[in-house]
């Protein structure tokens, strides 16, 4: 699926070695707004996706 990125709520960011993730404040993902990204489901029950681009994320999709 694919998304732009002001339609995302981003939790997180995956770190490049896989290590872990790391939180950001939400102003560090604003460049991404106008970007489409393609999304994965990661988890059914808690709906969280991982966003895939130049760098990966943990993302929910927002709620109107």
């Amino acid at each position: 699926m694919e998304k732009l990125g002001s339609e995302l709520e981003f939790i997180s960011q995956i770190n490049r070695d896989g290590s872990g993730v790391t939180k950001h404040p939400k102003e560090h993902y604003k460049h991404l707004d106008n970007e489409v990204i393609k999304i994965y489901s990661l988890s059914l029950s808690k709906q969280t996706y991982i966003a895939l681009g130049f760098n990966s994320y943990v993302v929910k999709l927002k709620t109107k």
